[in-house]
């Protein structure tokens, strides 16, 4: 499976061109980073942002400061809060998408609540649900600065998770209406050695798959939500606190959204790579199995044919 993985050309691309964002970041930061420990307040208010140039590839930022630095900065920052989201939401889901799935027939008309959040923005929920930040004591906010980062992201954590409980819940029912399942429960199976031993196993690809759309949505939910006001740590908070700048100095946008969209193209691409992958090892074993069965049929068709 990983070798074949390594030989589809989007996945390779995918995670090259991963690898080469976060390397860049990670060696930026540590060796190359430029330091603002002696820019003074007046420095920063008389240095206006300036285009990009051989000096400055991406140009600068308010106080004269390199945006090429201040985008890899933020690299990390970025990922770090999209994977703890994605993996809050993955985490509650497929503990409530398991036991949803082992009592569908009783939980089924839930379908009629969760169908609901299909049909709403997941940006539209999450600006309601925030909004009631506004009306919290500033003082607040002063005193506990990590309240507000946590809030949003857990709010982040909260929206995702009755349609991906309802999606891994359908996947798993699906997987108990297989024979082999009913060939478990009379040998003696209980629903956990049934959940662990068999429909884990079987759902694998697919929850791999689920864990990187989610990480793909979560990236996307985070710009709209900085857009918003509501600043996550990391790229989006940095785009969504310049936006205004994209009329006076847009290369302060331009660049950031670019890498932005480098990021998610990078995790499409191996997203697709392991589809592809994962559906062309489904239907080589339906080949190899119609082939099998064909090649055994053969000599008997031979042999009646003698007769």
């Amino acid at each position: 499976m990983i070798k074949q993985l390594f030989e589809n050309r989007e996945f390779l691309i995918g995670i090259l061109l991963l690898t080469v964002i976060l390397s860049a970041s990670f060696i930026n930061t540590q060796f190359f980073k430029q330091d603002l420990d002696n820019i003074s307040k007046e420095e920063y208010l008389a240095n206006k942002p300036s285009p990009p140039s051989l000096e400055h590839p991406f140009g600068t930022s308010q106080g004269g400061i390199d945006l090429f630095d201040q985008i890899l900065s933020h690299t990390f920052p970025t990922i770090k809060m999209a994977l703890f989201i994605t993996v809050g939401r993955m985490a509650v889901s497929l503990i409530l998408g398991f036991l949803y799935g082992l009592q569908y027939k009783k939980l089924k008309w839930m379908d009629l609540f969760i169908e609901g959040f299909h049909f709403v923005p997941a940006t539209l929920l999450a600006f309601l649900l925030l909004y009631g930040l506004n009306f919290m004591n500033f003082e607040f906010f002063m005193e506990n600065p990590d309240f507000r980062w946590y809030f949003i992201a857990f709010t982040l954590i909260a929206i995702g998770i009755p349609t991906l409980m309802q999606l891994i819940g359908r996947e798993t029912n699906l997987v108990l209406q297989n024979e082999f399942i009913d060939s478990a429960k009379i040998l003696g199976g209980n629903r956990i050695h049934i959940l662990l031993k068999h429909v884990v196993p079987s759902l694998r690809g697919k929850l791999f798959l689920i864990f990187s759309s989610q990480l793909i949505a979560v990236l996307t939910l985070m710009m709209h939500v900085s857009i918003l006001g509501y600043f996550i740590p990391g790229w989006t908070a940095f785009i969504g606190s310049n936006y205004y700048e994209l009329m006076l100095s847009p290369w302060i946008i331009f660049f950031p959204v670019l890498l932005f969209a480098l990021l998610i193209i990078s995790l499409t691409l191996i997203a697709n790579g392991f589809r592809n992958t994962l559906e062309g090892e489904y239907y080589s074993r339906r080949s190899t199995f119609l082939e099998s069965s064909t090649t055994y049929s053969l000599p008997f068709r031979k042999k009646d044919i003698s007769i």
